[in-house]
């Protein structure tokens, strides 16, 4: 085999997965876009160019429930983003501490990331309904949705803590003890500014797949009551295939919810950026 060849083999290797990528996630996003243009009606066949009156609609129609469901998203987004890096983090440091048996905690903890959401959220269900019913009650039935979602997500995050933990240098522990420098100075001074990194993928991610929360909410309480837990992407699934006609609209809404989320994202690795903390 020639060299030229030879160069195109990692190519062909990856060229399943980039066919599939582009298939289901770039063509995908394309028809999407499209769709969002136009009134189409995906269970008659028949479509027809709106222009810009689906996202207008979304924004300014006084039958849109979009800004609704932005807040409800951005509240659980919230409440999912700091239960998860004050559970993950606490759990990576008290796993580190472990002498004996920290790969089985490490396990017991992350089998809730890999157990299937309809799983959980059935099961999840009949807890509430055992702890007083809080899935019925306004104000408790979205902290509910984001404390299972914490749960779900606290064990994959405390996985990526602890590999972050692993990559502190020990000397500069050992320099701070001789110094002086308490458990809590060591913490503060040490180990969350190594752990900047790791801390904003962490946020990040967790924000992103917040924004996206919907297994839960249809399992659990369809939006109810009285819409309090109706969330971004719940309204998109009602527009698209629980109402004809709407398909267009649902899509100007996935497109407004990846704008929100994109722009989002931007402004936080712009604030949180990677810096170099120490030097060799």
């Amino acid at each position: 085999m020639n060299k030229g060849w030879r160069v195109l083999i990692p190519y062909l290797y990856l060229a399943p997965a980039l066919s599939l990528a582009l298939v289901f996630s770039l063509v995908s996003m394309g028809i999407s876009l499209w769709t969002s243009f136009h009134y189409f009606d995906a269970f008659a066949g028949s479509s027809g160019y709106a222009g810009l009156e689906n996202y207008r609609r979304a924004l300014f129609a006084a039958d849109s429930y979009c800004w609704l469901a932005l807040r409800h998203t951005a509240l659980y987004v919230a409440l999912c983003a700091v239960g998860v890096v004050l559970t993950a983090l606490p759990l990576a440091l008290l796993c580190q501490k472990v002498r004996w048996g920290q790969a089985l905690f490490r396990m017991l903890y992350f089998l809730p990331s890999i157990t299937p959401g309809v799983v959980l959220a059935l099961v999840f269900y009949h807890l509430f309904g055992v702890w007083g019913n809080l899935l019925d009650q306004s104000s408790t039935a979205l902290p509910a949705l984001a404390f299972m979602g914490v749960w779900a997500g606290a064990g994959y995050n405390m996985v990526l803590f602890l590999a972050g933990l692993a990559e502190i240098p020990q000397h500069l522990y050992d320099a701070a003890r001789v110094d002086g420098a308490n458990a809590w100075q060591q913490f503060w001074h040490i180990t969350l500014p190594m752990l900047r990194n790791t801390l904003v993928f962490v946020t990040v991610m967790t924000i992103i797949g917040a924004f996206q929360v919907f297994t839960s909410v249809y399992i659990m309480t369809s939006g109810g009551p009285e819409r309090s837990t109706e969330v971004i992407a719940y309204t998109i699934f009602l527009n698209a295939f629980a109402v004809a006609g709407q398909m267009g609209y649902a899509s100007a809404v996935a497109w407004l919810l990846f704008g929100v989320v994109a722009v989002f994202v931007a402004i936080q690795m712009r604030v949180f950026r990677s810096r170099k903390v120490y030097d060799e």
